[in-house]
């Protein structure tokens, strides 16, 4: 099953045109010292429920849910030596967002009775900030939270609205996302609470899905559609980049990083019989290998000594199977062995 064009696993909300990967935005430079660590976060089913984990190389971290019902994380940063990721799980009183600091569960205020969802994750000058949404029972409502404050961002004020991905730089919050005018959704950014719309082809729908600042210009990836194929793009500021696909077929970005002054995205192409992992760098794709006949797809990406490192999944024929890859060289990560799991976010430390 190919989840970027499948419905969510867990949620199921109104909100369907929210069926991609996730991604955070760990950072748009590289850290200092020895890089060796490589993290990843997802989840994976072990035939009665998914479990929400991290993977540090290749050991699996599970992180807590209530136990009994569904959990997942989206979202991964490391920060002073802690692993930090961001979901949502599912207990008998609904959907509740929360991060995790190691193993240690923080849950997130929505509005109390109906689901909500934490997307992203970072962490700045010791303080916690993740992204996502929440329902007030009728529509998605935008947020993000600074520790356990949650903050409302603005769509329309009618229609379903998500942020999607969150970055910090200079003690200002950053949040990219989409929201809906009741015919189409919009890409967008939010600088605080101040949203400011990013261009698709006007008539048709679109996402921002990652965000980064580099250089003190706001980076953001995603898509859009031109009513007959999606394409993927990036955004520097408002002015849009479209990334090379496969012709007539849709594809998307996923995922953003700027590095050296280069901008990074991470996403997949369809190439008329099944979707390929990619990452690119400026705008040459580089086709990342699944198992060479099953759908397959990056939904995250950091670059770290030159290196690029990407995170997804691949389809066996079986079972989806959690993976990264640096650079062109795919590692296998595990779930249960048998059913389907997942990777949505990466940081290289």
């Amino acid at each position: 099953m190919n989840r970027f064009m499948g419905k969510q696993v867990l949620l199921g909300l109104a909100m369907t045109v929210v069926a991609l990967g996730f991604t955070g935005c760990p950072s748009s430079s590289e850290p200092p010292g020895d890089h060796h660590a490589i993290y990843t976060a997802g989840h994976y089913s072990d035939d009665s429920k998914f479990n929400a984990c991290y993977w540090t190389g290749t050991t699996r971290t599970n992180l807590p849910g209530d136990g009994t019902h569904d959990a997942e994380a989206n979202s991964i940063f490391v920060s002073g030596g802690t692993v930090y990721t961001a979901g949502l799980y599912i207990d008998n009183a609904g959907i509740i967002p929360c991060y995790w600091a190691g193993t240690t569960r923080t849950d997130l205020p929505g509005d109390g009775a109906h689901p909500a969802q934490a997307r992203s994750i970072t962490v700045s000058g010791g303080t916690v900030y993740t992204a996502g949404f929440y329902s007030d029972g009728v529509k998605e409502i935008p947020c993000t939270w600074t520790g356990t404050t949650r903050t409302d961002l603005a769509g329309d004020g009618i229609h379903h609205a998500s942020a999607l991905s969150i970055c910090v730089s200079a003690g200002t919050v950053y949040s990219a996302g989409l929201y809906s005018d009741g015919t189409k959704t919009i890409p967008c950014i939010w600088t605080g609470t101040t949203r400011t719309d990013l261009p698709g082809d006007g008539t048709h729908s679109a996402q921002a899905r990652s965000i980064c600042i580099s250089g003190g210009t706001v980076y953001t990836a995603g898509y859009y559609s031109d009513g007959s194929k999606n394409i993927p793009c990036t955004w520097a500021g408002t002015t849009r980049t479209d990334l090379p696909s496969e012709g007539t077929n849709s594809a998307y970005a996923s995922s953003v990083f700027v590095s050296g002054g280069t901008v990074y995205a991470a996403g997949m192409v369809y190439d008329g019989s099944k979707y390929r992992p990619c990452y690119w760098m400026g705008t040459m794709r580089m086709d990342l290998v699944g198992d060479g006949t099953h759908d397959a797809e990056a939904n995250a990406i950091f670059v770290s000594g030159g290196t690029v490192y990407t995170a997804g999944y691949y389809d066996d024929g079986v079972k989806s199977v959690p993976c990264y890859w640096k650079g062109t060289t795919r590692t296998a990560l595990p779930g249960d062995g048998t059913h389907n799991a997942y990777a949505y976010g990466i940081f290289v430390d």
